[in-house]
């Protein structure tokens, strides 16, 4: 019997990682009452699952031509720009 913890499985991570993104935007753009610690509580727990889960799977799961390194590069990437966006629709305010 093993002792280790059950964990969800890697794409389950990130796709809650990106549920929980969809729905920061869904907050920020229709501005509910409380929007203002939902909305960056939603966005970093799509860091934490997103990025997390796929730099987790990348060191966990070794490639020897780097593609899982470098598609958690890539992820990392992307996700700080939409977080960029997500960030400067916030400032702009409603419209």
């Amino acid at each position: 019997m093993s002792t280790s913890r059950p964990t969800l499985p890697y794409p389950a991570l990130m796709l809650l990682g990106n549920v929980a993104f969809i729905a920061s935007w869904i907050v920020i753009l229709k501005r509910p009452e409380g929007w203002q610690f939902v909305g960056p509580v939603l966005l970093l727990l799509f860091l934490a699952l997103r990025v997390g889960g796929v730099w987790k799977y990348a060191l966990n799961h070794p490639d020897p031509a780097g593609r899982t390194k470098r598609s958690a590069i890539l992820s990392t990437v992307l996700a700080v720009l939409a977080v960029g966006l997500w960030g400067y629709t916030w400032m702009s305010g409603p419209r």
